[in-house]
């Protein structure tokens, strides 16, 4: 099984904006691939950070998947929104600041 990871910490004053992004690109996916996104945010230790995880058989299921999802039309148009914000500074995200980890068990 592999497990991927990103969090993402949310600007100030920005958590409901992130958050709604966040869910609307999890439901997206589980549109397009029919694998389901989590969208969780902490709730102790440095709080306002968000993350996205999913679970994948193997890490070709994981390429596979993440592929068929990057071509979508809706996914590329949420893509070009993402970058926007970040070029207007109207970003619900700290830029920069995302960490991405994939685990395996053991």
């Amino acid at each position: 099984m592999i497990h991927w990871r990103r969090t993402h910490p949310m600007a100030p004053g920005r958590q409901a904006d992130a958050v709604a992004f966040a869910k609307k690109l999890a439901d997206l996916r589980k549109q397009v691939t029919g694998i389901e996104m989590r969208v969780t945010v902490v709730t102790t230790g440095t709080l306002g950070r968000l993350c996205l995880s999913v679970d994948y058989e193997s890490m070709g299921a994981m390429e596979a998947t993440n592929a068929k999802f990057w071509e979508s039309p809706d996914f590329k148009g949420m893509a070009k929104q993402y970058d926007q914000e970040f070029r207007d500074g109207n970003s619900p995200w700290v830029p920069g600041a995302e960490y991405e980890e994939i685990w395996r068990d053991a």
